[in-house]
């Protein structure tokens, strides 16, 4: 067995209360009709299981494309950490203390920044899984063709839920608690999928860090990765 599996878990205290003010924030924002205050309501985002071909979504949701191998059904919305967003507090909090954690394990990556620069995406989407019909029901890993610049995954749970996640290959499935921050490779080493059926409502928290040459400023998600919009990375 590998001495590593690049599959870290962290566990905080005293987030509870927090993570439960951004799940009722979210649902408020959700279920708000039309637009306002509150920004734009992505539509539930529901993903036919005998899908042929590609099939696109809505460009705000953060996900925008599917095929017959990626399967998925939740509500999902998208944030922006340059916005003024009652949860980003919570969320660059948890994933600033994850990641220290991480490179301080896998020491390596603080190299890569001399010929490349690695950097957190400015937007993150919150999701919100309820009864056994949603879920993400096949095998996906992060970093594909639509998305080929994402280096490392980042998922907090913001719920003690029932149903976790599930690395096959890393032959571990990871069980939500409140505050529970994940990191993992995007690459295809990583495959994953949520635990099925899904039981009650699970709420979660996810992102990515971006590798980007130096000097090569590509779009991401309808966001421009610069030095002005992207949170550095400080370890």
């Amino acid at each position: 067995m590998m001495p590593y599996d690049f599959l870290e878990v962290y566990d905080y205290e005293n987030f509870d209360s927090k993570c439960e003010q951004v799940c009722s924030y979210f649902d408020e924002i959700y279920d708000q009709e039309g637009q306002g205050a509150l920004g734009k309501k992505n539509k539930s985002l529901t993903v036919p299981l005998n899908l042929g071909g590609g099939w696109k979504t809505n460009k705000n949701s953060g996900l925008s494309y599917f095929n017959k191998r990626r399967q998925k059904i939740c509500a999902t919305k998208t944030f922006d950490f340059g916005e003024d967003w009652l949860c980003n507090e919570l969320v660059y909090s948890l994933i600033h203390k994850s990641v220290s954690s991480y490179v301080e394990k896998y020491s390596f990556l603080t190299k890569l920044n001399t010929t490349s620069q690695w950097r957190l995406c400015p937007s993150y989407n919150i999701q919100r899984y309820e009864g056994e019909k949603e879920g993400f029901f096949t095998l996906h890993n992060e970093n594909s063709g639509t998305y080929p610049y994402r280096m490392l995954v980042w998922m907090i749970y913001l719920n003690d839920a029932k149903c976790g996640t599930e690395f096959p290959y890393q032959e571990k499935t990871v069980t939500p608690k409140t505050g529970r921050t994940v990191i993992w490779p995007a690459d295809w080493t990583h495959p994953h999928r949520g635990v099925t059926p899904n039981q009650g409502t699970k709420y979660i928290a996810t992102g990515w860090f971006y590798f980007l040459p130096k000097g090569d400023a590509p779009k991401f998600d309808g966001h421009h990765p610069d030095e002005e919009n992207i949170k550095e990375i400080v370890v």
